[in-house]
């Protein structure tokens, strides 16, 4: 039997996430290693050549795809630097997973999926949700009718601030700026999941606010920090139409400092899926089936297989099976323009109090 090959991996973006939850993880994978790092930041390029052995770090992007050997890049930079580094990752033929989001328009979003066609390479967009094996379930109990039609589903996103709820080498003053903001950082997660879940939505409308103009860092290098929080929203209530008397409504934002409530709520005819953020026991289901005889919450849920280990590099092992096996990954550009389509219309709506239809679609 053949050996299968080791896949090699450019970082571009040093930061956060890179370090405490990428670079972690990617072992994992058993056959993805990480080659290089690419940060505009020296610091951050010498502690990554420092603490994970890397054999080169570059302070440029084109000079990493010239001179590197590597397979797929993986970007996680800062939300604004996102299109022009994917961009070039795809042009010059590397394999892309890019953070959220991908873009920060649908024309982007668009460049970026015909660039990936043209150069025949494999494209992943994160959030990474739908390869949960908890979302995973609960898609597959809906469309085999057991909650019947779908009438709601509800979904919250919503921490109080990255200045407030995580520890932060780096200063995080750049999510209060224009092009970053909480509905590309949280919201881009509760609207993936909804599509994701029910496909493709067919119209938006927001209510949105400014609520804490002014913030204070809580933890970290940047400890007692103020920020000024005042150019963009940082809370929102926004309402989906996904046709056919098909609702969906989203909370996200920088407001929400603790909560006990569940991230996931779904409504059908026949019953109910809420999940519990609960490891042992995901998600909790009420069915009401008068066929059936059944009225009442499911001691234990139909799983047809055991759920398989999940971590946040699933992400780059889909890929590696997308590109190993030729087919689309799980989590797909096209799906990321949607929701990028979503949100753009939410700071139309946001603006003008109108509900916006959307002109984009996937396969769900």
């Amino acid at each position: 039997m053949k050996e299968k090959k080791n896949w090699k991996i450019a970082i571009v973006g040093c930061g956060d996430i890179a370090e405490h939850v990428y670079m972690v993880q990617m072992p994992k994978i058993g056959r993805a290693t990480v080659v290089a790092g690419c940060d505009i930041k020296p610091e951050r390029n010498a502690h990554f050549k420092e603490r994970f052995g890397l054999r080169r770090t570059y302070a440029d992007i084109d000079k990493l795809l010239v001179e590197e050997d590597f397979d797929i890049l993986m970007d996680t930079a800062s939300i604004q630097a996102h299109y022009e580094i994917n961009m070039k990752a795809l042009k010059a033929g590397k394999h892309l997973y890019s953070q959220k989001p991908i873009g920060l328009t649908v024309a982007e979003a668009t460049d970026m999926i015909n660039a990936a066609k043209s150069s025949g390479v494999k494209f992943a967009a994160s959030p990474i949700h739908m390869l949960r094996p908890d979302i995973q379930e609960a898609k597959r109990l809906i469309r085999q009718g057991v909650l019947g039609k779908i009438n709601i589903i509800r979904a919250v996103a919503s921490h109080g601030g990255p200045e407030y709820f995580q520890y932060r080498a780096n200063d995080p003053s750049w999510f209060y700026e224009p092009g970053a903001g909480a509905l590309y950082d949280m919201g881009v997660h509760a609207l993936h999941i909804v599509t994701g879940i029910l496909g493709p939505a067919k119209a938006v409308s927001c209510m949105a606010a400014i609520s804490e103009p002014k913030r204070v860092v809580r933890s970290g290098s940047f400890d007692g920090k103020g920020i000024a929080s005042d150019k963009m929203y940082d809370n929102y209530l926004i309402h989906l139409d996904f046709g056919g008397g098909t609702l969906g409504e989203i909370l996200t934002g920088f407001c929400t400092k603790a909560s006990a409530g569940p991230s996931l709520e779904i409504y059908g005819a026949y019953g109910s899926i809420i999940f519990t953020g609960e490891s042992d026991n995901p998600m909790k289901i009420y069915i009401d089936d008068p066929a059936r005889k059944i009225r009442g919450w499911l001691e234990q849920y139909p799983q047809e297989r055991t759920a398989p280990e999940f971590f946040q590099c699933s992400c780059v092992a889909d890929l590696i099976g997308a590109i190993e096996e030729d087919r689309a990954p799980m989590i797909t550009p096209e799906h990321a323009r949607h929701v990028i389509d979503i949100m753009c219309r939410v700071e139309e709506s946001a603006a003008d109090g109108a509900t916006h239809k959307l002109d984009t679609t996937f396969l769900s």
